[in-house]
């Protein structure tokens, strides 16, 4: 029972939604009115003034659709559709008998492009019409995805240096491979840099922005005795580096210039 309930409810959805695509179109000089109340809506249907016909502004519509019903069983009902100064007749086909009415199935009537108003026109007075038309979906212009305000590119590894019992995760870079990444969305960073001494040489690395040298950084061979990292006996004290302003997007780059393990962590700066 509770999965027809659900089935009845889904089939009522769909076709509620169906309906209410459809908008009513307004004739601009109606005569008498009904009030047709039924699933797609309660809607007032007209009929044209005696020896008239019923007119409609369709400009910017490519079709619409007419709805009728008749106070009685009409033989062989016809409507005319006059578009352009050409006229057309439509056989009105029934659907079913509502509270008194005879509904009959709606007709799709195609629109040429350029065509500001068309005159429905009927001779039986017993039929009243409605018109209605699906609007074109505006298009989705979807906002393009917003970059992440950090994006690392390309390094050479990465390992974790501890300090206080906290583990911070560095990039590798060296004379094989630099470390590049992305800032994006006008976010600046900061960069630590530590190096690896392995002999009595200085570590040197360069830092680009935007494919331009920057600066040239060398290491001294003082160590550090707070910092650890796995695998590395000897770590120099670390360089703090500071971007200049990002406004949009800014491409960086650390290259090893000496024949060095580079170990740097970039920090993206609170947005100011």
């Amino acid at each position: 029972m509770r999965k027809r309930l659900i089935l009845v409810l889904v089939i009522v959805a769909v076709f509620s939604g169906a309906f209410a695509k459809a908008k009513s179109l307004n004739f601009e000089n109606p005569g008498n009115r009904r009030l047709l109340k039924s699933e797609a809506g309660n809607h007032w249907y007209y009929r044209s003034l005696p020896e008239k016909s019923l007119t409609l502004n369709v400009e910017g519509v490519s079709t619409i659709q007419l709805r009728s019903f008749a106070l009685e069983n009409l033989r062989k009902p016809k409507v005319y559709t006059i578009i352009n100064k050409e006229k057309t007749a439509w056989d009105l086909s029934l659907n079913e008998l509502q509270d008194g009415y005879y509904l009959y199935n709606e007709l799709a009537i195609p629109i040429p492009d350029g065509t500001k108003s068309i005159e429905i026109l009927c001779y039986d007075r017993s039929l009243y019409f409605r018109a209605f038309h699906t609007p074109k979906k505006a298009p989705n212009h979807k906002q393009p995805a917003k970059p992440a305000n950090m994006v690392v590119k390309a390094h050479g590894g990465s390992t974790i240096i501890s300090h206080n019992g906290t583990d911070s995760s560095y990039y590798v870079f060296n004379q094989s491979q630099s470390l590049k990444f992305t800032l994006n969305n006008g976010r600046n960073a900061i960069i630590y840099v530590r190096a690896r001494l392995l002999d009595r040489s200085l570590p040197v690395f360069d830092l680009y922005m935007n494919g331009e040298l920057l600066q040239s950084h060398e290491f001294t061979l003082r160590r550090t005795t707070k910092y650890t990292a796995v695998g590395v006996d000897h770590l120099t004290t670390g360089l703090k580096l500071e971007l200049p302003p990002n406004s949009s997007t800014a491409e960086i780059e650390l290259r090893a210039k000496s024949d060095h393990m580079f170990f740097a962590r970039p920090v993206l700066q609170k947005k100011q």
